[in-house]
C-alpha cells in the first residue's frame, strides 16, 4: 500500500485520544468490518456532555465539520471529497447510531464540476492512513461537494454508497459550498437524517 503525503493540518478531534473507545471494536469477516459498540445513547451523550435531547442517528464533532467545510470550500469549481472517521454504536432501543470525529481529505481523487471519483490509489492511501493515524477509530463514511448543484445523492453517489459504504452505520455528507447547504445520508439506501453537532448540540441542516 502507498503512504499518504503529509497533510497540511491534523483533522482529528482534540479529544479523540482521550475519548477513544479503546479495545472495544469487535472485528469480523475482515479487519475492515466491525460490529458497532454496545452503548446507550444516554450514556454516549452524557460522556460527551451533549445537552441536545433528541436521539438522532448521527453525531459529528465540531472540529470535523469545520475541517470538512473548509476543505470543500477551498475550490468550488470541481467536486472534492474525503473520508469520515469515528465509531458506530448500538443502543438496545434505538438501534445503530454513528459518531463522526474526524474528516480527512482524500488524495488522488478525480473531480469535475459534477462528478467525483475515488481511484484505486485513493483507497490504498486512505486505508493505510486510517490504520496508521486513526487506530482507535474506523471509517464510517465519506463526504463530497456539489458546487452550486444543491445537496442530494446522485446516481453516481448512490453507486459509491452501495459499493463502498453499504453498512448501516455508513454516512454520506453532501455539501454545496456555493449555496451553503449540507445534508446527511445514512446506510446503503442513503436515508436522509438530521445530525447533532458537539460541542454545541445543534441539529444541522445548513452550515456556515
Amino acid at each position: 500500500m502507498q503512504n499518504l503525503p503529509p497533510l497540511d493540518r491534523d483533522n482529528s478531534s482534540p479529544n479523540q485520544n482521550q475519548n477513544s473507545e479503546k479495545n472495544k471494536i469487535v472485528w469480523v469477516e475482515s479487519e475492515d468490518v466491525y460490529k458497532p459498540i454496545p452503548k446507550s445513547i444516554e450514556d454516549f451523550k452524557s460522556e460527551r456532555e451533549i445537552s441536545n435531547t433528541k436521539k438522532e442517528k448521527v453525531y459529528i464533532a465540531t472540529i470535523a465539520l469545520k475541517h470538512l467545510t473548509e476543505h470543500l470550500g477551498s475550490n468550488t469549481t470541481v467536486e472534492q471529497g474525503g473520508i469520515l472517521f469515528g465509531n458506530a454504536y448500538e443502543d438496545p432501543r434505538v438501534g445503530i447510531y454513528v459518531e463522526i470525529k474526524s474528516a480527512v481529505a482524500a488524495p488522488s481523487t478525480i473531480g469535475t464540476g459534477a462528478h467525483l471519483e475515488f481511484t484505486s490509489d485513493s483507497w490504498q492511501g486512505i486505508m493505510d492512513y486510517a490504520k496508521n493515524t486513526h487506530p482507535q477509530e474506523n471509517i464510517v463514511g465519506w463526504y463530497h461537494s456539489h458546487p452550486n448543484l444543491g445537496v442530494f445523492m446522485s446516481g453516481t453517489d448512490m453507486n459509491t454508497q452501495r459499493a463502498f459504504f453499504h453498512h448501516p452505520w455508513c454516512v454520506s455528507i453532501v455539501c454545496d459550498p456555493v449555496r451553503r447547504e449540507i445534508a446527511y445520508f445514512l446506510g446503503a439506501k442513503a436515508e436522509h437524517v438530521n445530525v447533532v453537532e458537539f460541542g454545541g448540540g445543534h441539529t444541522h441542516k445548513i452550515f456556515f
